[in-house]
């Protein structure tokens, strides 16, 4: 049975994003908790490099102020019909497994993952476990937008420090719901020990995937956002190294950073969870009468440095 706890988190965003561009995201474990947004600036190509010399996002990046979030956590099992291409491996590096999931299974594994219990996103409607399925191979999270709304979300037990988390996702379009996938500190000392987040999809259309980090007592954020059509299913890697974070989308480096500031240095673990509106300027509230709008994970799967402890 998942945890319960509420907290209050301030929430800063960074980026600056073309007029084709929409984003949102952040996530959490098996406990109600507001877990800030961020939007970053959308890449001009397919790799694009963010090495900031200081704590201080580049003059090109902006700040807003946005609403806080609540999150929880679940897993589930996959299909060998989704198949996709690895993102490559930074060179040099050679990754051990160290578990995730296949979403094979007729149930998210309870010995793996919590499955979120509490209040909504930004204090909207109600994560359920009942939100969260497994089927044909697929991890599927659905909102609704009946009585008040429901979605859900589910965190690993289990995190590390350092490592690569690669998977492979898509959202439905539509108003009301946003997916993310992210890495939220095992410390629960939210912003001070990070936050790492992989993937945000926001935006009715699914246009823009978006890498957004958060770090320091201030909760500075910092990111980048991908351009694409996140309904169809997209391969995700993210490396998390004692000296950069990078991600990849389909096997092309859509982001990186080197500034020390900005990397954990404390265990962290992954969570996926579908968001619920509204909250101003990233998430409409979900109108009524809306479709049901789902967020499915094929696969997760967790590597680790050589020597990591497990």
């Amino acid at each position: 049975m998942s945890r319960l706890r509420t907290r209050a988190l301030a929430v800063a965003v960074a980026g600056a994003l073309s007029a084709l561009l929409a984003g949102c995201g952040s996530a959490a474990e098996p406990e109600l908790r507001t877990s800030p947004d961020s939007q970053g600036a959308a890449l001009a190509a397919p790799t694009t490099t963010v090495a900031p010399t200081t704590s201080t996002p580049p003059p090109t990046t902006t700040t807003t102020t946005r609403p806080p979030r609540t999150t929880t956590t679940t897993p589930k099992p996959r299909a060998a019909a989704h198949q996709a291409a690895a993102a490559p491996a930074t060179p040099g590096i050679a990754w051990v497994p160290a578990g995730g999931d296949e979403f094979g299974g007729g149930a998210v594994d309870g010995g793996s993952w919590n499955v979120y219990d509490s209040k909504g996103a930004f204090g909207n409607g109600r994560r359920t476990p009942d939100a969260v399925t497994q089927g044909d191979g697929v991890l599927t999270i659905t909102g609704r937008a009946a009585d008040g709304g429901t979605s859900g979300g589910i965190g690993m037990k289990k995190g590390q420090l350092y490592g690569r988390w690669e998977f492979r996702a898509r959202t439905d379009k539509g108003v009301g719901f946003g997916s993310a996938i992210l890495l939220w500190p095992d410390s629960e000392k939210w912003p001070d020990d990070g936050e790492l987040d992989m993937m945000e999809v926001p935006s009715e259309n699914r246009n823009a995937a978006h890498t957004i980090i958060h770090w320091g007592a201030g909760n500075q954020t910092f990111g980048g956002a991908t351009p694409g059509d996140f309904s169809q299913w997209h391969t995700f890697a993210f490396e998390w190294l004692p000296d950069r974070l990078t991600m990849y989308v389909d096997g092309a480096k859509t982001f990186e950073t080197v500034d020390p500031a900005m990397i954990p240095t404390k265990p962290m673990h992954a969570t996926i969870q579908l968001d619920q509106g509204p909250a101003p300027g990233w998430l409409a509230a979900p109108p009524e009468g809306g479709p049901d709008i789902r967020l499915q994970v094929d696969y997760l799967r967790i590597s680790s440095l050589p020597g990591q402890p497990a």
